[in-house]
């Protein structure tokens, strides 16, 4: 279903902006049915299906993107792909129901769409890609955020403090 959803508001995108590609990257259980809707769309010339790859050359089509759209709700391994790439200063485009919309600010360092709204979806892709969205100042926010986020010393600290408020716990602590 999101693949569709990101399909029809690509389509839309095209029109506005038809030198715009998209690159879908996995192979899951569903990939010959997303392909037949993209060429059933007619994006065949603007939608390229890598299939499964590596996560080295997944960092580096991450680095070649403007665009990282993920609108799945469910738990994946792509969550850290979105972060990757919010480290990298892309605009990310997550679901509402992604848990890693608990950390992104919808419009200040990624955006957050309801997966099913194709008419938010098509709009705000065309905005980020007419200039109207400050795709900058969005780069510099996500990483100030992922930086903030898994600073070594801060992870460090709140680990030791768990485990900590753990131990006070237990009967056997003796305090110190």
């Amino acid at each position: 279903g999101e693949m569709s959803y990101f399909l029809r508001a690509f389509q839309k995108l095209t029109i506005k902006k038809p030198h715009t590609w998209a690159l879908i990257v996995g192979y899951g259980q569903l990939f010959k049915e997303i392909e037949f809707e993209m060429l059933s769309l007619a994006l065949g010339s603007r939608v390229l299906m890598v299939g499964a790859v590596s996560s080295a050359r997944l960092l580096e089509l991450i680095c070649l993107a403007d665009v990282l759209v993920n609108l799945s709700s469910r738990t994946t391994e792509f969550e850290t792909t979105l972060l990757e790439a919010m480290a990298q200063k892309k605009i990310i485009i997550a679901s509402e129901l992604n848990p890693l919309a608990t950390i992104v600010d919808d419009g200040r360092d990624g955006f957050l769409v309801r997966p099913a709204d194709i008419q938010a979806l098509s709009s705000l892709l065309i905005e980020i890609f007419a200039g109207q969205v400050s795709v900058v100042e969005i780069g510099e926010q996500a990483l100030r955020k992922v930086v903030n986020l898994f600073d070594i010393n801060k992870m460090v600290n709140e680990t030791i403090r768990a485990y900590y408020q753990i131990l006070k716990t237990t009967p056997h602590f003796k305090g110190g």
